[in-house]
């Protein structure tokens, strides 16, 4: 009994010592499982901290145009120091440019060179500001500072380029623009004429038809519309209400042979609002009425009396979404300027613009300016070229440009030039053909 006893205790006790060994509150194995989920946690951290550490370019200067330059060319080059990204990031840049001081609308982007070429003409005497800003792959950006520069004015040649183009010398004449050439429709040169002529660069010029079918003319209206020419009215020996138009300048058909205005000569015709006008001229009277087709068949009248004095010999144009009516004659010449939305209301620009008043000039919206060219003042012939941003203020370009002064000529703005054809000047009749720019 005292052996079993003393087994039992020993027993007992080895028990004891085993459960306090396996409390012990010693160092343990490390759990494997544990380690790689804290390595994971660091690195998507780690990977954050990289992404808020991205830095932007360096900064970088303007080359050229430089700041405050005048005189510049329509088509400038524009240049800037390359920008280090401090990353070694691949930098890209937008070239700003535009009239405001801090020109916000991109005009080239994600360029790869620090130099760019302007292909798409500038508006001579505007000012400009350009900047560029300089980007990373991550769209951390820096911008230049802007500089501001102002575009020459109107380029005069000192020859034209064709001294005496194909068609005969002539005056009362129509030109227009159309598949992309030049066009001379019918006027006047000793005889009425009702030829047909178009050129690609102004100096050679084909004839598509030496006797359209409308009847021999002069200061009759030309206009492009529905991806026709058109020719309206005019005078043929009496005045005409007829209505002609042609898909290649050879073949011609008449809308109407009596549109409802009266017929006329020496009034304008524009295209505004998808629609054809006729604005005023002279039947056995001066007009001031405005009439509007979609067809050149079927003719409104948008008003009987426009508040503009009855005239003739005046010029219209669309410029900034609007009708304009620029001089004349109502019995005596005139130098105020008109514009209409509609065609029935119309505000004055002003009442005496700074050019003299005058009749037989043209005018033409180019480098969105209006432009006022040459025609007959008080007795003596005009080669003054003006321009307006708005009808009411003008600077003039030239008083004396190369052409020689002359009325009933044509002008139209073609490949970024504005074009002088023919007219009557002190020695006669001309056939000549310049180009500003």
């Amino acid at each position: 009994m005292r052996n079993t006893n003393w087994i039992f205790a020993f027993f007992l006790f080895g028990t004891m010592l085993l459960c306090s060994c396996s409390n012990d509150d010693g160092p343990s194995t490390p759990d494997p499982v544990a380690k790689e989920e804290t390595t994971e946690e660091e690195a998507i951290e780690e990977e954050e901290e990289e992404e808020v550490a991205n830095n932007a370019p360096g900064p970088f200067n303007l080359i050229g145009v430089t700041d405050g330059a005048v005189g510049v060319d329509v088509y400038p080059t524009f240049s800037w120091q390359a920008a280090t990204d401090p990353d070694d990031d691949a930098v890209s840049y937008d070239l700003y440019l535009g009239l405001a001081e801090d020109p916000t609308e991109i005009y080239a982007e994600n360029l790869s060179d620090t130099r760019f070429e302007v292909i798409n003409r500038l508006n001579t005497y505007d000012s400009y500001y350009w900047k560029v800003i300089a980007k990373d792959t991550e769209n951390a950006s820096i911008s230049s500072e802007t500089n501001e520069f102002t575009i020459r004015g109107l380029n005069l040649p000192t020859e034209p380029v064709s001294t005496e183009a194909a068609f005969s010398k002539r005056s009362y004449h129509t030109s227009v623009i159309f598949d992309n050439k030049l066009w001379v429709i019918g006027g006047y040169d000793g005889n009425f004429k009702n030829d047909v002529w178009f050129s690609t660069d102004g100096n050679t010029w084909t004839e598509a038809t030496a006797s359209g079918p409308f009847s021999p003319r002069y200061n009759h209206t030309s206009q492009i519309f529905d991806n026709k020419l058109w020719v309206i009215g005019g005078y043929d020996g009496s005045r005409k209400n007829d209505v002609w138009f042609s898909t290649d300048g050879n073949t011609w058909t008449e809308a109407t042979a009596s549109a409802p205005f009266s017929p006329r000569n020496s009034h304008t015709s524009v295209v505004f609002d998808d629609k054809l006008w006729v604005i005023g001229g002279i039947d056995d009277n001066y007009k001031n009425d405005v009439w509007f087709s979609t067809d050149g068949n079927t003719w409104t009248e948008a008003t009987d009396s426009a508040p503009f004095s009855p005239r003739y010999n005046h010029t219209s144009v669309i410029f900034d979404n609007k009708l304009w009516v620029i001089g004349g004659y109502d019995g005596s010449r005139k130098n105020d300027v008109w514009f209409s939305t509609d065609g029935n209301t119309w505000t004055e620009a002003t009442a005496s613009a700074p050019f003299s008043p005058r009749e037989s000039h043209t005018s033409v919206v180019f480098d969105d300016k209006l432009w006022v060219i040459g025609g007959q003042d008080s007795g003596s012939f005009k080669n003054d070229v003006w321009s307006s941003t708005d009808g009411n203020t003008w600077m003039e370009a030239t008083d004396s440009a190369p052409f020689s002064p002359r009325y009933y000529h044509t002008s139209v703005v073609f490949d970024d030039k504005l074009w002088v054809i023919g007219g009557y000047e002190d020695g006669g009749r001309e056939n000549d053909v310049w180009a500003l720019e």
